[in-house]
């Protein structure tokens, strides 16, 4: 079994990339900036008798998603899992987004996910199912104080996700999942004041671990979820309720 994790180097991608490959999945480990990070994890896999191969591309250029895609079906003929995790979430109040501002998440968010899905669809279809996960946000469903290009970029990829859902089924599966606050960089600058005021909002009581959402992705590549295309699993602690 193979799967992609893009922006696996860290965060939640880097739990995923760990996960999948405890269930014996061969992982690639795409990354952007964080190359010791991904580099390390590949030689953390392997050390565990597992296979990965670390492989470098900027999801906002379609240049490097074609040449990413192309590495990996150089590599593999099969691709049983595709995550779309990378991303960032660059904070700014509408009124300040010039309209390039107001573009890149797209590109990073929507662009590059349904172009390496176009490209890397053979390799999933050979799989039969092959499974899509997309890595989307709370945001997406509230929307966001301080990052509008972001909340409209998530919302859109839930209309990609949803609609790659019908258009590949049923032979590639696509999914989402749906992350409240989660123990990585996008929080780490808090301080404890504002933690604290973060998690009171949280029915469960704290933000959650990367962890839980690898866990989640882990269920829906997985057998088990063999009846569910299109659906969404919310990992927020109880913020959004569905």
């Amino acid at each position: 079994m193979r799967a992609l994790v893009t922006g696996a180097a860290t965060g939640i991608g880097r739990a995923t990339a760990r996960r999948l490959a405890q269930d014996g999945y061969e992982i690639g480990v795409h990354y952007r900036s964080h190359r010791a990070e991904a580099e390390a994890l590949v030689e953390e896999i392997r050390g565990t008798g597992g296979t990965a191969f670390a492989v470098r591309a900027d999801l906002t250029s379609r240049a490097e998603v074609l040449r990413l895609a192309r590495t990996v079906l150089d590599r593999w003929e099969t691709l049983d899992v595709l995550v779309h995790n990378a991303g960032s979430y660059p904070r700014a109040m509408a009124p300040e987004l010039d309209p390039d501002a107001f573009e890149a998440p797209f590109r990073l968010h929507v662009f590059a996910p349904a172009e390496l899905t176009r490209r890397l669809r053979p390799a999933l279809e050979r799989a039969n199912p092959g499974r899509v996960v997309f890595v989307s946000s709370i945001l997406a469903f509230t929307g966001s104080r301080h990052g509008a290009h972001y909340a409209s970029a998530k919302s859109a990829q839930l209309g990609l996700a949803r609609s790659l859902a019908t258009e590949l089924a049923p032979r590639i599966r696509v999914n989402l999942v749906a992350p409240g606050a989660i123990d990585t960089a996008i929080i780490a600058d808090q301080t404890p004041e504002e933690r604290k005021r973060r998690e009171a909002t949280v029915p469960l009581g704290r933000v959650g671990r990367p962890e839980e959402v690898a866990d989640a992705i882990a269920f829906l590549v997985s057998d088990r979820s063999s009846y569910l295309t299109g659906t969404t699993i919310h990992v927020n602690g109880g913020v959004r309720m569905d």
